[in-house]
């Protein structure tokens, strides 16, 4: 019965250990878009963006309340292993999927696809003590027009 008890609290810990390594713990939290450091190509920026990052079963968990120049709010979300797959993602337009992939503790690469084509796609840095984090990226609209953006987000 202990050996039994023993190797289940191992299995568990195993278990955890494999949850956080596939997302380091300086990726979780709420992040608030700072727009000085923020860049736009064309613009306009959005007023507002707050993310929060969250490990679930082994995947990163993604929920993002934007307020557009406009003024009109959205949410995006998803849950992604960092395993390059794809995996649903709710909010962007129309039907679209996001394959994440670890590249370190510190960086992953991402691409947003609608009907298998990536539209959007870059690559995301966390500062070594967790404060920051930028996003540069490229995305194409339907109608052809590129984009790009250096985006900075300030830990809450």
């Amino acid at each position: 019965m202990k050996l039994r008890m023993l190797l289940i609290g191992v299995l568990l810990a195993l278990f955890a250990t494999d949850v956080m390594a596939q997302v380091p713990a300086t990726w979780l939290g709420s992040w608030k878009l700072n727009l000085a450091k923020s860049k736009y190509n064309p613009g306009p920026p959005p007023k507002s963006q707050l993310d929060k990052n969250e490990a679930v079963e082994g995947a990163l968990k993604y929920t993002s309340d934007r307020v557009s120049a406009d003024g009109k709010a959205t949410r995006h979300e998803y849950t992604a292993k960092l395993d390059g797959k794809d995996y649903p993602y709710i909010g962007f337009p129309g039907e679209s999927t996001i394959s994440i992939t670890k590249v370190n503790n510190d960086a992953m690469e991402w691409a947003i696809k609608k009907g298998g084509g990536v539209v959007m796609s870059g690559r995301t840095v966390y500062s070594p003590d967790g404060k920051s984090r930028t996003m540069t990226w490229k995305a194409t609209n339907p109608q052809g027009q590129k984009f790009e953006g250096a985006t900075v987000f300030e830990k809450e």
